[in-house]
């Protein structure tokens, strides 16, 4: 399935162009892993879990929500191939598939590296602003009512950075979930020692940078290492688009932020996607049909409010190798890759054809654990800033549909020299401008 992005290990500051400029030696990356022996079903109308289970010798973990979409994990003794080829064969079963973990592009690629540094002068002042026109689009836009959830390893929600930017309840409570600790909790945690650590406040700090006055909504996906699975990342998704369950209240994000992502393309997480959005004409797959009474609000929260922007990281590999979510082409969607400050593509950005828009993501400064401040690079810094720019399109209109926001980001966007991929634009965006081109050498 799906391996969600987690950052990159601290080295020190003195190593971090050598290593960012692909230094060679260093670690590749691990194949998807799968989670134990936990597989994913989704059933035919009326079909009982229970009947499934116990013909194939499977135990029943968990329902995503009210959808026919399970859970399961096959018994020991059992081939799981065979199992999965068994239910892709009966007709009461629409889909059949195995559950995986996550992890980071940036540790798929190589032991990429982050340094502690900067400051918030720095942080506020650095290229990634000016590259993408962000002074100019503050002016009319600064991201006023617009929820933006970030769902990775969690944040420092008592960073100096997000103090009054934190979604809240009505009452003045966090609006936030842990779904790795399976609380309301968001913080992150762990330490400098974990592969995973301050990947969720860098992140969160980029979208603050972009939409300053927007209210961010933290969700913890991932581990400390940076793991997490495709099974919570698709709870997630749908828990940030409602988090109260009424499909009628306006209460969750209009922004998602999906700086994480796997090789590994599975059809919960293309169906999660789809629902967020409220887009459901990605390849006419048969799983499309989303008449089952389980998912009546999902049709419900997509009549009454419409669908969520969703901007996911494309991934460092360097080649044109497909990342997931990112790469699932639902309306409401972009996929999102690195620039640099001469205005080309990072070295270490995933490219190609269904690669949809790029932004700064080479030596971001952003917040980390502590009250820190970092400098990282990679889709994952590139992502935000995306997400931040969807969060300013949606204050200026805010009765659009996801789509129509992702078409302006694109319909407005720079040129970026030595490709064909077009790069995130924001006074362009916000205010319906087209920039002019700038001179390649």
């Amino acid at each position: 399935m799906r391996t969600l992005l987690l950052p990159w290990r601290r080295i020190g500051a003195a190593l971090l162009l050598a290593l960012a400029a692909g230094w060679p030696g260093l670690a590749t990356a691990q194949a998807d892993v799968p989670v134990g022996r936990e597989i994913v079903l989704m059933l035919e109308r009326g079909v009982s879990p229970a009947t499934i289970a116990t013909q194939y010798r499977l135990t029943v973990l968990r329902q995503w929500g009210q959808r026919p979409i399970w859970r399961m994990r096959v018994a020991a003794g059992v081939s799981i191939a065979d199992a999965l080829a068994a239910l892709g064969a009966d007709p009461r079963v629409r889909f059949a598939e195995r559950n995986f973990e996550s992890q980071a592009p940036e540790s798929r690629r190589r032991n990429v590296v982050w340094a502690i540094g900067g400051s918030q002068d720095t942080y506020a002042s650095q290229w990634a602003l000016h590259a993408i026109r962000l002074p100019e689009a503050h002016q009319l836009a600064r991201g006023d009512g617009v929820r933006v959830a970030v769902l990775d390893t969690g944040i420092d929600v008592h960073h100096p950075l997000f103090q009054g930017r934190l979604a809240r309840t009505a009452d003045g409570r966090l609006l936030g979930r842990d779904f790795v600790g399976n609380d309301g909790n968001p913080s992150e945690e762990g330490g400098p020692e974990d592969a995973g650590w301050g990947h969720g406040t860098h992140v969160a700090g980029l979208v603050a940078l972009a939409a300053p006055r927007a209210r961010i909504l933290p969700v913890r996906v991932l581990d400390p290492s940076g793991r997490g699975n495709v099974w919570v990342l698709a709870e997630a998704i749908m828990w940030a688009v409602d988090p109260d369950g009424n499909p009628f209240t306006d209460d969750g994000a209009h922004v998602i932020n999906l700086s994480l992502g796997t090789t590994r393309k599975t059809r919960l997480l293309d169906i999660a996607i789809e629902l967020a959005t409220c887009s459901d004409d990605d390849d006419d797959e048969d799983d499309d049909d989303y008449s089952d009474p389980g998912f009546q609000a999902d049709r419900d929260r997509c009549d009454a409010r419409g669908g969520v922007v969703v901007m996911a990281g494309a991934g460092n590999s360097g080649t044109t190798t497909k990342e997931y979510p990112a790469a699932e082409a639902a309306e409401g969607q972009l996929a999102i890759t690195a620039s640099t400050e001469t205005r080309q593509l990072a070295g270490l950005a995933t490219r190609g054809a269904w690669v949809q828009l790029a932004a700064p993501g080479e030596f971001v400064t952003s917040a980390m654990p502590g009250g820190q401040w970092a400098v990282w690079s990679g889709s994952s810094m590139a992502t935000p800033l995306a997400a931040g720019v969807a969060a300013l399109v949606r204050q200026r209109n805010p009765d659009w549909k996801a789509v129509d926001v992702t078409k302006r980001l694109q319909d407005r966007s720079a040129r970026l020299c030595g490709t064909t991929i077009r790069q995130l634009d924001a006074r362009g965006a916000v205010e319906d401008w087209n920039p002019p081109d700038i001179p390649c050498r």
